[in-house]
């Protein structure tokens, strides 16, 4: 494929964003690593077929691949999206007695709060708390959902997140609850050459697709400062079930062993 506007930087670009080794992204468009390091050294030029497995598997947009232009990732019914305007765009924090409080939103609420998170009457129909160490500040409490985020975050826990003003001052790979009119998710953020304007989202779960969105289609975006957890708790009990099975086999191997020194020889 001879087009001139295919940088070979992107289809690295693209692997590197999917934390994939070359072993792994060639084996999944079905090439060899040899071909894809020739590809990606500029050396050999990407084939139709290629450029069309790379599209399948990874749901990647092929206009952005040939000629940069677009979402990296395919979108599903774009159609549908509207741009949120500025005026939308309004975070309302709560304070009671000079103190942040800090409105749960569990995950059975997500819709509810798509709708109205930026009226401060149903703000207060939600639960709220004072949370030490987040009394000053613009705070969240989200119930997140699904198992995207495993094994960072797992369903129904809950994440501690302070809301973001500045979009540009977010760093590559950081944790982030993404307030959209489609839904509420927790992903990590990544951009594409500094472009603030697109958000790449990626899942700490491999089972889930990385896709982007545009920066005009958020509502709101909260970074993760912490999670409330009970997760651990389940650990070490399992943890301590091993041991206690551990200790087991041992009593059992130090009896047998007894057995057979105690034994009088022939």
């Amino acid at each position: 494929m001879r087009d001139s506007k295919l940088r070979p930087q992107r289809v690295t670009m693209l692997r590197e964003l999917l934390q994939m080794s070359q072993v792994k992204f060639a084996e999944k468009i079905n090439i060899s690593q040899g071909a894809l390091s020739q590809i990606e050294n500029g050396k050999s030029q990407i084939s139709l077929d290629t450029l069309r497995s790379i599209s399948n598997e990874l749901h990647v947009n092929c206009n952005w691949l040939v000629n940069g232009t677009g979402d990296i990732f395919q979108q599903e019914d774009e159609d549908e999206y509207e741009e949120v305007s500025k005026n939308e765009k309004v975070s309302i924090q709560l304070v009671y007695e000079g103190q942040s409080i800090v409105p749960l939103v569990k995950e059975e609420a997500h819709a509810g709060y798509i709708n109205g998170y930026n009226d401060p009457s149903y703000l207060q129909t939600l639960d709220v708390y004072k949370i030490p160490g987040y009394q000053n500040g613009n705070y969240r409490l989200f119930e997140i959902e699904g198992e995207s985020m495993m094994p960072t975050i797992y369903p129904r826990e809950i994440v501690i997140c302070s809301h973001i003003e500045n979009r540009e001052k977010i760093e590559n790979g950081t944790l982030c609850v993404i307030v959209t009119k489609e839904g509420i998710v927790a992903k990590r953020v990544y951009f594409y050459e500094n472009d603030n304007k697109l958000f790449i989202l990626k899942s700490d779960n491999s089972k889930f697709k990385t896709y982007s969105i545009q920066e005009k289609k958020v509502l709101e975006i909260w970074k993760i400062e912490a999670k409330i957890t009970s997760v651990f708790v389940e650990s070490g009990l399992v943890d301590a079930k091993r041991i206690e099975k551990l200790e087991n086999n041992l009593e059992t191997l130090r009896r047998e062993v007894k057995k057979l020194t105690d034994t009088p020889l022939d």
